[in-house]
């Protein structure tokens, strides 16, 4: 694999990557609640797509016709919804108990800054933590049970809060702002898991509507990945592609609390190639390997990654046809699932690049073949 730092992108495509990240984590769509960046792709989509579709389950889909008409069908897909939680009650004295929707790293929840979506609008608040004066030395240690925890957003009575809008049902998501670092390339926030695959699906229906490859494409924001992987099933079987392309991010290493060689690919280190999921995807021997000739040929920095902890859309795309050729293109991201997701945005910019050139260089069923 090549390790050049830098590769030729086109001018301002990092700024305007930069400027989609921003809108896109400011929004707030937890599962089941994707509306917001539906609206926003669905109408960014329509300005370089041909047609926008939409189904029932949500999935906004966008289509670019290549220059052959006989040519293959290319899905790149990115998913919409961010984890988050959902109020189960309010208590008499206005608290609300609540559980996840996805995944939250639960070490990370008490103290933590969060909004409350009613339907008339957003509340702040907070996950309510026991003062320190008084926590017994055992309970210093340990992170109570989420169905112990609860949300404060400053309510005297179960009556005002009701007044203001809660409800059993009623989403929260983190509030973390994107926010720069004094490094110039990377930033952390909210839902970069995985708001930064959907600006890398604009920049590149942007950028193939200028240079159109012989396939179809069809970039397709896909919803409820974060409970199963199920927008994305929906979608394949609708699209029938023949090659489907999932971007996503990834935990990464790189940190002291992790041995070299437990996630040994960092953020900065260029797009992250995946040869196997745990539990999930065997990435396609051929598309991989075309991949990995396009990054050396264009000069991307790339990284192979095998077995980690989660699984990505292209694991549901893969299983629901039995003829399509299924990879995930990561972007490495540190402090999952939190408030604070850190990541490099050359990184970003790397994968709309490699994405945009292997689109070109797919040309018939041949190269896809396993034999």
């Amino acid at each position: 694999m090549t390790s050049s730092p830098d590769c030729n992108q086109p001018a301002g495509q990092a700024e305007a990557l930069l400027a989609h990240l921003r809108r896109l984590t400011d929004l707030d769509a937890p599962t089941g609640f994707e509306e917001p960046v539906l609206r926003y792709m669905s109408e960014q989509l329509g300005s370089f797509c041909e047609q926008v579709e939409h189904d029932v389950r949500g999935n906004v889909y966008a289509s670019l016709a290549g220059t052959t008409a006989d040519a293959l069908r290319i899905m790149i897909t990115a998913h919409a919804d961010e984890i988050g939680f959902l109020v189960t009650s309010v208590l008499a004295d206005g608290f609300l108990r609540f559980t996840r929707l996805g995944h939250p790293t639960e070490m990370v929840l008490p103290g933590q800054r969060v909004r409350v979506h009613t339907a008339s609008g957003s509340l702040e608040g907070v996950i309510g933590v026991k003062p320190g004066h008084v926590l017994a030395a055992s309970e210093a240690r340990t992170v109570p049970p989420v169905s112990e925890q609860y949300i404060d957003i400053g309510a005297t009575s179960q009556a005002e809060a009701v007044e203001w809008g809660i409800e059993p049902g009623t989403p929260v998501t983190f509030h973390g702002p994107l926010t720069a670092t004094a490094h110039p390339q990377r930033y952390f926030g909210k839902a970069v898991d995985n708001r930064a695959g959907c600006a890398c699906l604009l920049e590149l229906a942007k950028r193939l509507r200028q240079k159109r490859p012989e396939a179809h494409l069809e970039f397709v924001v896909v919803v409820e990945e974060e409970i199963g992987l199920r927008g994305a099933e929906v979608a394949t079987r609708r699209v029938q592609p023949d090659v489907v392309i999932a971007i996503d991010t990834v935990p990464s290493g790189g940190t002291p609390d992790l041995r070299p060689d437990e996630l040994p690919w960092q953020i900065g280190g260029g797009p992250l190639l995946k040869v196997r999921e745990t539990k999930g995807l065997s990435t396609h021997g051929p598309l991989r390997n075309l991949f990995r000739r396009v990054a050396d040929e264009q000069g991307i920095p790339y990284q192979l990654i095998v077995d980690t902890a989660g699984i990505t859309d292209a694991t549901s795309a893969q299983q629901a046809s039995g003829d399509v050729a299924a990879m995930t293109i990561g972007l490495a991201r540190r402090y999952s699932h939190s408030a604070a997701e850190l990541f490099d945005l050359r990184d970003v910019s790397a994968i709309v690049d490699l994405i945009a050139h292997t689109c070109g260089a797919i040309a018939s069923r041949d190269q896809l073949l396993r034999t």
